[in-house]
């Protein structure tokens, strides 16, 4: 169950007090998204994660704490037109504004975080600019300073739904066709991951939806070879594998053989 309390706050920039909805308790049920999206009932609460003030416009998770940017910052263009960017969603405008003052204070973490949860409400908008904010939160992603080893697996993982997601395939494939986590679960999200990209599936899945026999999993010779079959027959490295789950994939025993996917 989500609780919500309504609570007056006075704004760090202009001092005027506003009522806010503060996220008093929260639950989870179920997985989450590939991209680490918590399953309802969190999901639906992100409507609460920020806070705005109707009078300077000043986001933050918490607008009683100060600004760490010069203010100048919410009279800007920039920040009143979103750059732009035309959001159907009023949720959108706002996590986009706090990833534009998170990147002024240059806090990299939320700087990040504000885009990744800026595409979550385009998701839920049925905005394509989510497409353009993932593909923003994979540059964001590269400034973090990961401070544990899960937290630089998580990261990981977030970025390979990203890549998905922001219909670079070709890149996942990549970056992570020859990657393993040495961990059960998270080398078949990736492998699951691949797998989709192969297809060319851009959707939201969650490790729900990961089968028990995951079709692709690469390994450093496999990838190898897999490249060297794309370079000599002048294709991408997502077709390739696309060929390898098509009923041509049951004949495909050995290396050599392999050579012939294309004929």
């Amino acid at each position: 169950m989500t609780t919500v309390r309504d609570i007056a706050k006075k704004c760090a920039v202009c001092t005027k007090t506003s009522p806010q909805r503060m996220l008093a308790s929260t639950s989870v049920w179920g997985q989450p998204d590939l991209d680490l999206r918590p399953s309802q009932m969190q999901r639906s609460s992100i409507f609460a994660w920020l806070e705005e003030c109707p009078h300077c416009g000043y986001v933050a998770a918490d607008i009683e704490k100060e600004l760490e940017a010069s203010p100048d910052i919410l009279k800007s263009k920039e920040y009143l037109t979103c750059n732009g960017n035309e959001f159907k969603s009023d949720l959108s405008k706002r996590f986009f504004r706090r990833y534009l003052i998170s990147k002024a204070e240059k806090n990299y973490n939320s700087e990040f975080y504000s885009l990744l949860h800026c595409a979550w409400t385009c998701d839920d908008a049925d905005d394509e600019l989510a497409v353009k904010m993932r593909r923003l939160a994979l540059e964001s992603i590269e400034k973090i300073d990961a401070e544990s080893d899960d937290e630089k697996s998580n990261l990981k993982l977030i970025r390979a739904d990203l890549l998905r997601r922001s219909l670079q395939f070709d890149e996942l494939v990549r970056e992570f066709g020859d990657m393993s986590f040495g961990n059960e679960i998270m080398d078949k999200v990736i492998a699951f991951q691949l797998e989709l990209a192969a297809k060319g599936d851009s959707a939201c899945y969650t490790l729900e939806d990961i089968p028990k026999e995951v079709t692709i999993t690469l390994g450093g010779r496999l990838h190898r070879k897999l490249n060297m079959i794309a370079d000599v027959n002048r294709v991408s490295l997502t077709e390739v594998m696309e060929k390898l789950l098509s009923d041509k994939a049951d004949e495909m025993d050995s290396y050599e053989k392999m050579d012939k996917l294309f004929e």
